[in-house]
């Protein structure tokens, strides 16, 4: 019998030795993180890359208004950044960061790991990479109110070009044809390189208008802080798209990691920003501005659309011909919106779930203590509340007086 539990532990520890062997560290630090990449199947976790400008069109884009509130803000590094990504590589640096919190629990710092290089992310670290200062509003909240915002209704009169003396209460939440075409086109390019979301781009958030109203009035904003707790918000969520592709490759640059022998992907000249993206927003250039001409397209101008150059594949082509204004990509973008909401809302079950979990147990509790009092009421009342046999005639005497009394009454 002894011999059959040594057996039995040696073949236990042989095959933890075996799955150790195999666990890779320069892929991962901890047992724990390997087991996450697979529970939060990280490897189908699609990576935003970010959507740069290219050099023809920056002159174009600065003349008419649409880089001001980028130059002022010195966040034009952002949308210029065009270098190859590694899905994998942003996969396993999502997969494997690590907080660092301060005495209070929030989070001043996180580390992370790839190809076996550790690197600490903090906002300065962001500010130093993507030469943008560290200072600024720190616009946190994705749809509370606090202090630091503009009202509802100023927001609505910058965003969508109202004067003060307009109503803006019709409008508590306009959508991307709503905006200003300065405001439309800046929507557009926070959605893919500031903060980048999944699906369609036709609605705007609360922090979205939050965001362009401090854009538009020249209001400082801090860039550092608002990617440093998106990459969080992506690592935190198990159904995200995760985002700044081209930027990590700039972060793991910075950190010397070794990408000579990983494959990279870079984004296609249809997924630039041009001159000709203006035109699939729906906006045209009429007397020296541009103008709001057609919405039949919807929201414009996805990955997918037909760029300056390049013929497109038999799958896109048919797409377009379809009677439906829509591309594979933006099918494929709001089923990851919808999968996103999903995830969303399970979350929150789960939450009442555990919730009335709590209350059952508590209800459980009380009535466990209920009855513990009831008994001892009992053993009480038993002891030292026991009538008298004389007691006892005197209560069953003035009970039937007491009878008498109120059948005379009725009478």
């Amino acid at each position: 019998m002894f011999a059959g539990k040594k057996k039995r532990k040696a073949q236990k520890a042989a095959a933890s030795s075996s799955e150790w062997e195999e666990f890779n560290p320069n892929l991962f630090q901890t047992k724990v993180q390997s087991e996450n990449y697979e529970e939060k199947r990280m490897h189908n976790r699609r990576v935003a890359p970010g959507r740069p400008l290219t050099t023809d069109a920056y002159s174009h884009f600065e003349n008419y208004g649409f880089l001001g509130p980028f130059i002022e803000q010195e966040w034009l590094k952002v949308i210029s950044i065009n270098v190859p990504y590694y899905p994998k590589l942003v996969q396993y640096f999502y997969n494997n960061i690590v907080y660092e919190r301060n005495a209070n629990g929030s989070i001043h710092a996180f580390k992370s790991h790839v190809n076996g290089v550790a690197m600490r992310i903090s906002k300065n670290v962001l500010a130093l990479v993507l030469e943008a200062p560290n200072e600024g509003k720190r616009i946190n909240s994705y749809g509370a109110w606090n202090e630091t915002h503009f009202t509802r209704a100023k927001q609505i009169q910058t965003v969508c070009g109202l004067g003060e003396e307009e109503d803006a209460q019709g409008r508590n939440r306009p959508t991307s044809n709503h905006l200003t075409v300065q405001a439309r086109v800046l929507h557009h390019m926070l959605s893919y390189n500031i903060l980048p979301k999944g699906g369609h781009r036709e609605t705007v958030t609360y922090f979205d208008m939050e965001l362009l109203t401090n854009l538009l009035l020249n209001e400082k904003v801090n860039l550092p802080y608002l990617i440093f707790n998106h990459m969080l918000t992506a690592a935190e969520s198990s159904n995200r798209n995760l985002p700044y592709g081209m930027i990590l490759t700039v972060i793991f640059e910075h950190f010397n990691v070794n990408l000579s022998e990983e494959v990279g992907l870079r984004i296609s000249r249809q997924e630039f920003y041009t001159v000709s993206s203006l035109k699939k927003m729906g906006f045209e250039l009429r007397n020296g501005e541009y103008v709001r001409v057609n919405n039949a397209r919807g929201d414009d101008d996805d990955e997918d659309d037909e760029g300056d150059e390049g013929a497109r594949d038999e799958p896109m082509a048919e797409a377009q011909s379809s009677t439906l204004p829509i591309t594979l990509q933006r099918v494929w973008e709001r089923m990851d919106g919808m999968y996103e909401y999903m995830g969303q809302m399970s979350t929150q079950m789960t939450g009442m779930h555990d919730y009335m979990g709590q209350m059952t147990a508590q209800t459980s509790t009380m009535q466990v203590t209920v009855n513990e009092m009831r008994d001892e009421w009992r053993s009480f009342s038993g002891r030292y509340m026991h009538p008298t046999t004389s007691d006892h005639h005197h209560a069953s005497t003035t009970n039937e007086e007491n009878v008498d009394e109120r059948e005379g009454g009725d009478e």
